[in-house]
């Protein structure tokens, strides 16, 4: 009996150790528990500036437990729709927002916050001062202007003499012929242009030409003067990337160097009857390209080569191919000329929205709003007898303007 009690003791000695071994090797596991983010916005309450100008407004946001999740911002303001009913428009999409505002009155603006389903919300106002001024819809200023050798170019003696004497064409509807490639011209705006959200925010108007007449649209560079200097400085301006932008057929950095006709250099006649001197203008490129620009008969008496320009000069910009169809059985007297779908000038819908803008390298940038647009001709192409696809500048306006 003694022995048989012994023997169960250590059996339950046994199973006891055993299973104190194994809780030992396989500890309780300890759930922690997920706790949903927490979002705090610190906004003021208020804030002043006038119209046309950018204020930029930045809010302190503290999130806890939101690490991995999506965060997303919104900013929006109350607007009164055609039919009375006030409604919610997005202005902004990122932490802090640059606003600006067209009319004099105050603005409640909502900031809201969004970390995967939670939410919060702060608001603020702007107060938006009157300047007292009289703004216009169209850029009136001409801040710069280079032509391209064309054979429909006005006669200026000087640079000054050519911005004084469109810039007072302008006045009543003028006109500005800007060459074949790389020509331009620079207007700039009394007041910011406001990149409305959603919205195409300018247009830009170039002559249309007829079924004989054939012009080519125009690529668009735009600048935000960021320092207030009134100035278009050089880092400040961006490429509009229209529809043509990203193919393979477009040259990003494009140069050709254009250079004076001989004026006692004989006529070197072509095949065709129009070509009156096919070595007239030569011109080199940033590409080991080189060619001649040919007078034709129709233009043997106009001047290609702007008078008042040195020797040489080198335009730039990104050159777009454009199709171009002969269309009198190779006579060289008829073309078709293709356009482009969006983001230029001179096209059947010629407004541009603000946020196609680009920097040097094609990353696109968010602007508030511009203050200059330049306007230069993006293709190289001629016409035969038709001279050179050239391209003529009549005006740029804002879409968004607020009477």
């Amino acid at each position: 009996m003694k022995k048989y009690l012994k023997y169960s003791l250590f059996l339950m000695a046994l199973v006891c150790f055993n299973a104190c071994s194994n809780d030992d090797s396989k500890p309780e596991e300890v759930t922690e528990e997920v706790k949903d983010p927490a979002i705090e916005i610190k906004l003021a309450s208020g804030f002043e500036t006038e119209q046309y100008n950018v204020i930029e407004i930045a809010p302190e946001v503290a999130i806890e437990n939101g690490k991995e999740k999506k965060t997303t911002y919104k900013w929006s303001v109350k607007v009164s729709g055609t039919d009375g009913a006030v409604k919610d428009s997005i202005i902004g999409e990122s932490q802090n927002l640059l606003f600006i505002a067209s009319k004099a009155a105050e603005y409640t603006l909502d900031f809201t916050v969004t970390v995967d389903k939670v939410v919060k919300q702060a608001s603020t106002k702007v107060a938006v001062g009157s300047t007292g001024k009289t703004y216009e819809r169209k850029a009136l200023t001409i801040v710069d202007y280079m032509p391209a050798p064309g054979h429909n170019l006005e006669s200026f003696t000087s640079k000054q003499e050519a911005l004084e004497m469109l810039q007072e064409n302008f006045k009543y509807g003028g006109s500005a012929s800007l060459g074949t490639f790389g020509g331009y011209i620079v207007m700039a705006f009394d007041h910011t242009v406001l990149n409305v959200y959603g919205k195409r925010d300018f247009t830009v108007q170039m002559s249309t030409g007829n079924s004989t007449v054939k012009y080519s649209p125009v690529s668009i560079m735009a600048a935000y003067d960021a320092n207030k200097n009134g100035k278009a400085d050089a880092d400040e301006w961006y490429e509009i990337a229209g529809s043509e932008y990203h193919k393979s057929t477009t040259v990003k950095n494009y140069e050709i160097t254009y250079r004076r006709p001989n004026p006692d250099a004989s006529p070197t006649a072509g095949e065709a009857a129009w070509q009156y001197d096919t070595a007239y203008l030569p011109w080199t490129d940033n590409k080991n390209g080189s060619g001649s620009i040919t007078r034709t008969n129709n233009g043997r008496w106009n001047t290609y080569y702007p008078e008042w320009i040195t020797d040489t000069y080198t335009l730039k910009g990104t050159k777009i191919a454009i199709q171009v169809k002969d269309v009198s059985d190779g006579a060289g007297t008829a073309f078709n000329v293709g356009t482009f779908e969006w983001g230029y000038g001179g096209i059947k819908d010629p407004s541009i929205d603000i946020s196609w803008a680009v920097d040097k390298d094609g990353k696109k940038v968010h602007l508030p709003g511009i203050d200059f647009v330049k306007v230069y001709v993006p293709t190289f192409a001629a016409l035969g007898a038709r001279d050179l696809l050239t391209s003529i500048f009549e005006e740029v306006s804002d879409l968004n303007f607020a009477e």
